[in-house]
């Protein structure tokens, strides 16, 4: 290649639209350099999500792959949890699932898993992409291609999951699911049966077009699930995103939480049963995640955002538990990856164990008030403007501490903090603030919106 492109892999693998970045030409190269990467007569499984151009990406890779020497079992529509679970129980050699996961119905995207079922590192990222630049990868010849062969992980996926819950302790209970037409639709209700829980379902069809709310579940999406939950006077509801990794969940009462609150519950469940005394959290993650760890002797170790950074601490520290605010839960017992089937039953046997409802456990937490913006972004301003912002926010005000990871993370005394965050998975610019008064989040959150919007607009210029 006469030119170095631009940055392969962003927060989780890699993500685009087919008519520019994930072009079939390209991502035929990329089946070659996984098989580069794996190894010669490696044997991985392969999945995609539902979504009409995941098929094109797909058999780009399959050309890739089986022209590399790699075998590959190919699973269909899965989500990804699926793959990983059955990954880790077969032992092959790595996964690849072609997904939009939580981002808009034209975006499609490759993640690569290795063994453990943990994505690539940035390190090891960085390796994938030289060897794609530089061209080190090899068609073998006719008679040393790989196979393919189907594979139906169903079974693995929902035995793996139950058998890491104690099901006396979740069975009669209630659940509200919306899985957002996603590719966990029908599965994780039949999953959830299977525990002998009463479920009802919403958005419960694989539609590619998302239909009733776009695939990233958050509070202001999530209004049918909160009042289904009610209605059906659901233990607990839980909303989930494109891919089956992420879980949102609704109290009894409907009440939409996000992951930083049940992902709290989650830590001092891990701590109190001594499965752990570091748990790692994501920088953009609400500061209940400190006050719950060390209430309970643990220690918070931040990582940055995305699968592959949570895990990569998680190993590196030693901890059972990783969490990320959208609503990603990763035990170490488990797979490397959220899973919203097993998050589900987790959270009810939290309340077994406690025996109170959700709405009780949470009322218990002190009270943080955040708010995050997402404001569009140029990538080629993303650089820029981050580095702008620390500069002029530094000179406004004195932080009690400078957090930097894949953004920059501005803490004060009263426990207040505000993050400059580009995404590494859309073209937006992410700003969070968070403090225990709202007034001064509103605060924070005004200010800091206002710099990066300003700095866009000056630097789009130039």
């Amino acid at each position: 290649m006469s030119h170095k492109p631009e940055k392969l892999f962003g927060t989780s693998g890699i993500r685009g639209t087919i008519k520019s970045k994930m072009t079939p030409s390209l991502c035929s190269k990329i089946g070659l350099t996984a098989a580069s990467f794996f190894g010669e007569d490696s044997t991985i499984l392969l999945a995609r999500d539902h979504r009409p151009h995941a098929t094109v990406v797909y058999h780009s890779l399959i050309s890739g792959l089986l022209a590399g020497g790699v075998n590959i079992l190919d699973c269909g529509i899965a989500p990804t949890p699926a793959v990983l679970f059955a990954l880790k129980k077969l032992k092959y050699d790595g996964a690849i699932v072609v997904t939009g996961s939580h981002t808009p119905s034209e975006i499609v995207g490759i993640l690569i898993f290795k063994e453990d079922t943990s994505e690539l590192s940035k390190t090891e990222s960085k390796e994938f992409e030289d060897i794609l630049y530089e061209e080190r990868y090899e068609i073998m010849q006719w008679n040393k291609t790989g196979y393919i062969e189907p594979i139906d992980i169903f079974d693995i996926y929902a035995e793996s999951v139950l058998s890491l819950v104690n099901l006396q302790k979740v069975e009669g209970r209630k659940v509200a699911v919306d899985p957002g037409n996603g590719a966990s639709s029908v599965i994780l209700r039949e999953i959830l049966e299977l525990a002998n829980i009463r479920v009802v379902a919403i958005n419960d069809t694989l539609d590619p077009h998302f239909p009733h709310r776009d695939p990233f579940p958050r509070p202001d999406n999530l209004k049918d699930l909160s009042t289904i939950t009610k209605g059906f006077q659901a233990d607990i509801g839980v909303g989930v995103d494109g891919d089956g990794d992420r879980a949102i969940f609704a109290d009894e009462n409907g009440n939409i939480l996000w992951g930083d609150i049940t992902g709290s519950l989650f830590i001092i469940d891990a701590l109190k049963r001594k499965k752990t005394k570091n748990v790692v959290v994501t920088i953009n993650t609400s500061a209940i995640t400190e006050w719950a760890a060390k209430k309970f002797g643990g220690t918070v170790i931040y990582s940055g955002v995305g699968p592959p950074a949570i895990a990569e601490s998680m190993k590196k520290n030693n901890a059972y538990f990783g969490i990320e605010e959208s609503g990603k839960y990763l035990w170490s017992d488990a797979i490397y990856y959220g899973d919203a089937a097993l998050a589900t039953l987790r959270l009810l046997e939290i309340l077994d164990i406690e025996g109170k409802p959700l709405s009780k456990l949470i009322s218990e937490f002190p009270k943080f008030y955040m708010e995050k913006v997402a404001i569009s972004c140029p990538d080629k301003l993303k650089d820029i403007v981050l580095v702008r912002a620390f500069e002029e926010w530094q000179e406004r005000h004195k932080p009690a501490k400078v957090l930097p990871s894949d953004g920059i993370k501005f803490m004060y005394k009263d426990s207040s903090w505000v993050l400059f965050r580009p995404s590494g998975t859309e073209p937006v610019f992410r700003v969070f603030a968070e403090s225990m008064d709202k007034e001064r989040t509103k605060e924070l959150i005004k200010e800091s919106v206002d710099l990066v919007k300003e700095l866009i607009k000056r630097h789009s210029t130039e």
